[in-house]
């Protein structure tokens, strides 16, 4: 590491050299003026207890989910013109699945469905990480 330091500071010499620009002690780049050190890491070891865990901590960890039904593109002059009543047609088909959001990422896709009395999503596809 020090020898590609070395030369990336001979390079800007060099570089400086052909520029016509004077240098001095004080421009000239040393390796003593570069604070560029190779860090130093603490071990890492597992405390107690967390080896037994798992991952069942991270059960209780709240995620935002969304459910997709489509989406529209408006001008600033339809969004204005919108009002009670108004009908804002979406990019997808009655027959065509919703997506399920994950923290904005796709995770499922599925079909509306009403359940006691609120919008709920039956899942018909998990979508796959490729």
């Amino acid at each position: 590491m020090t020898e590609t330091l070395e030369a990336a500071l001979e390079t800007v010499d060099q570089e400086l050299d052909q520029s016509g620009a004077p240098l001095d002690s004080s421009t000239r780049a040393t390796r003593d003026d570069v604070a560029a050190k190779t860090p130093q890491f603490a071990r890492l070891t597992p405390t107690h207890g967390t080896a037994d865990r798992g991952l069942d901590h991270l059960y209780a960890v709240k995620l935002d989910a969304e459910v997709v039904l489509g989406r529209a593109a408006l001008s600033v002059d339809e969004m204005l013109n919108l009002g009670v009543g108004s009908v804002v047609e979406l990019d997808r088909m009655v027959s065509e699945p919703v997506d399920l959001l994950v923290q904005n990422v796709r995770v499922a896709r599925g079909e509306v469905v009403v359940l006691n009395d609120q919008f709920a999503i039956r899942i018909t596809e998990i979508v796959g990480s490729n």
